[in-house]
């Protein structure tokens, strides 16, 4: 039976993600060596991202679903009785309380992991966000049971960072290509999300081989 934890009843405010992006960002600042100053705009810059960028995207997203389904009428008319399915972002899914549970407890697990894993080159910030995205479609293979959601989730994060290590140089030449700003005192970036992806990676390393 999927084990499901009332998550943010169970840790009251603690489990909030504003709450968990506020401390992310403070720790992630003291270990910088910022000042006080910079500690707690940081602090309060990733508390903003980790409740905004998500629930930016799930309205969007929620905002496709009545021209899904129309979509979807509209094609059983021309096409008989075949089943047809609509895809859709995995921002649809953000809402269920595993989703969000499971995000919730490894965003503090991907920190960890970028720090001690041995190779790993990449500090995700605004990625952390992402993280629900990520770990939707796990949530649903392992049938909302979070435990295996966190272990699997885990595991392609880890995944995901070293990916995202060896991709950091084209994406920072794509950067570069569009002017953007990189920040102070980095040499490369680089995206868990996108720079991170495994069939994105694939795909690359194919068509590499030709170049």
């Amino acid at each position: 039976m999927p084990i499901q934890i009332p998550f943010k009843k169970r840790f009251g405010a603690f489990g909030e993600s504003i709450f968990v992006g506020l401390v992310l960002g403070l720790l992630i600042g003291i270990l910088a060596g910022y000042d006080a100053g910079k500690v707690i705009n940081l602090g309060m810059s990733m508390a903003a991202v980790m409740v905004l960028m998500p629930r930016m995207v799930k309205i969007l997203m929620e905002g496709l679903m009545p021209v899904s389904e129309s979509a979807r009428n509209w094609l059983n008319k021309r096409f008989g009785d075949r089943e047809i399915h609509i895809g859709l972002d995995a921002a649809v899914a953000l809402g269920h309380p595993a989703v969000i549970a499971t995000a919730l407890i490894l965003v503090p697990v991907t920190v960890l992991l970028a720090v001690i894993l041995p190779g790993n080159k990449v500090l995700p910030f605004g990625d952390l966000a992402t993280i629900p995205f990520i770990v939707a479609f796990i949530v649903g293979a392992a049938k909302g049971n979070i435990i295996h959601s966190v272990i699997v989730g885990a595991i392609m994060i880890a995944i995901s960072l070293y990916i995202a290590t060896d991709i950091a140089p084209i994406f920072t030449s794509m950067a570069d290509g569009t002017n953007v700003k990189m920040p102070s005192g980095s040499s490369q970036i680089s995206s868990l999300d996108q720079g991170g992806n495994i069939l994105n990676y694939i795909i690359f390393k194919f068509f590499s081989l030709f170049n």
